[in-house]
């Protein structure tokens, strides 16, 4: 069994119940860290500038508390490993029903990858391997705060 560095710990307390048990289950599965969660204007205007989001402060599901967004990282540690992050997300996506976890609307919970925006199953139009999101986020937001830093 893996379990989660004291940095991966610490990240994963700022995140919704709903990914904590998620990475909790997945954790017993496959060896990841939890990198991000909830990000304040500062770091969301440096992974912006920095070309690690497409978006400014509160508009990401990272900029909320608890996060509605984490990002994981697999192992082997390698950005480069694609293979890897997909070996990932067959582990993350079926847990939310795999653990009973309800949606907004009472409905098994959906998350989404970035890996596949559209969540169709065609990962071209995936570009944010280690993000996943409580979907739909905008709907979870309501139910958060913005987080100020």
């Amino acid at each position: 069994m893996f379990h989660f560095s004291s940095a991966s710990l610490a990240a994963l307390a700022k995140c919704h119940p709903h990914l904590q048990a998620i990475a909790q289950a997945a954790i017993r599965e496959i060896d990841f860290k939890v990198l991000d969660s909830t990000r304040g204007r500062d770091a969301q205007e440096r992974a912006f500038n920095g070309g690690f989001s497409k978006v400014h402060f509160g508009d990401s599901a990272h900029n909320y508390v608890p996060a509605i967004a984490f990002d994981l990282f697999p192992a082997p540690y390698d950005w480069k490993n694609k293979q890897a992050f997909i070996r990932l997300s067959k582990v993350i996506l079926p847990l939310p029903e795999k653990l009973g976890l309800e949606g907004l609307d009472g409905k098994p919970l959906k998350l989404r990858w970035g890996g596949d925006w559209d969540m169709n199953g065609d990962i071209r139009d995936g570009w944010d391997m280690p993000h996943f999101e409580l979907h739909p986020w905008r709907k979870w937001s309501k139910k958060s705060k913005l987080y100020e830093d």
